[in-house]
């Protein structure tokens, strides 16, 4: 073989390597790992899987083929999500998803370069995890599944509906607030211009669910609304059971909770939001940047009435909110 030849060898054999390394890079084999970091246990956390599970396939990418996952649970204990947050950067995740204000918290205080990308914050803007919707600019995005214009909706509908009251009740998650007290804020606006007081009713446990429950009876409230993006998996089915035996009725957030007693929602379809939060997940392994992949808002949302609960109650739903409602449950 002459020089010339050896060299063309060479250099051919150079960019063989090459190639073959870009390609095991790209290779459906390959397996990525990212990381979930839940506020909740794994139990609370199991009715968002399926749906994360839905967009990560439908972007490519399976457990059984080409995806590991790292949980990390902190069983509603917000204080164990640095160390959760930091245990995930250790392991070199490619992705964290955070699928609510705190664990986006931790995980945007642990790292600044490993994207992450969230699905239950209503506004990332004031809590500097994004730049701004549209450009978030960093290593974090994700999908909000709140606004201004959907409470205020929420709070119209439950007026609608009960139109003698001068006072809502907010029942909501205290730990949770303590990440994000945006949207009682907005339920505070939203109601004064409609001219109805809000009762606060926190709880921490579910121990508090009984006088919060106590409290809404004696101050006279007929009602109580449940916010968008404040953590109710953990006690969520003894939600509907005080409302049901107090007869005071609640407006959830989801489906899920009419389906199971509730008397009715307004917001985002079931899942849509772990979803879509799947997707962008999806979308970052196939080599997108989280600065470039603006902050998702649904762009529709479903009104579903339980007609059975409200009869248990002794209510009468308006005909133009039965008219309005994607789902009646009879």
């Amino acid at each position: 073989m002459g020089a010339i030849d050896r060299r063309e060898f060479i250099l051919a054999a150079g960019a063989l390597l090459v190639a073959r390394e870009a390609f095991a890079q790209r290779a459906p084999n390959r397996v990525h790992v990212i990381g979930i970091l839940e506020y909740a246990s794994r139990a609370g956390f199991e009715a968002l899987l399926p749906a994360f599970r839905d967009g990560l396939r439908e972007g490519g990418f399976a457990e059984d083929r080409n995806l590991r996952i790292e949980y990390r649970f902190a069983d509603y204990d917000y204080l164990k999500l640095d160390r959760l947050a930091e245990e995930l950067v250790r392991a070199r995740v490619e992705v964290i998803y955070a699928p609510s204000t705190w664990p986006t918290r931790a995980a945007h205080a642990a790292t600044k370069t490993i994207p992450i990308v969230f699905s239950g914050v209503n506004d990332p803007v004031p809590h500097r995890f994004v730049q701004s919707l549209a450009r978030p600019g960093g290593n974090v995005t994700g999908v909000s599944l709140a606004s201004a214009d959907l409470t205020a909706k929420r709070v119209q509908l439950l007026r609608e509906v009960f139109s003698g009251a001068r006072r809502l009740g907010v029942v909501y998650d205290a730990d949770a607030a303590k990440a994000c007290g945006i949207e009682l804020k907005e339920i505070a606006t939203a109601a004064k211009q409609l001219g109805v007081e809000v009762q606060p009713l926190p709880y921490a446990a579910k121990a508090d669910l009984d006088g919060a429950f106590a409290k809404a009876r004696q101050t006279n409230i007929l009602a109580m609304l449940v916010p968008t993006t404040y953590e109710t998996r953990r006690f969520g089915p003894d939600l509907v059971a005080q409302s049901s035996s107090s007869r005071i009725p609640l407006m959830h957030a989801g489906r899920d909770a009419v389906e199971a007693g509730g008397l009715m929602s307004y917001g985002p379809e079931a899942g849509w939001g772990a979803r879509r939060a799947g997707n962008y997940v999806a979308r970052i392994l196939g080599g997108a940047r989280p600065a470039d992949l603006p902050v998702e808002r649904p762009d529709r949302y479903e009104l579903v009435i339980n007609l059975k609960t409200a009869r248990a109650l002794g209510l009468k739903i308006p005909p133009s909110i039965l008219l309005r409602a994607d789902r009646i449950i009879e």
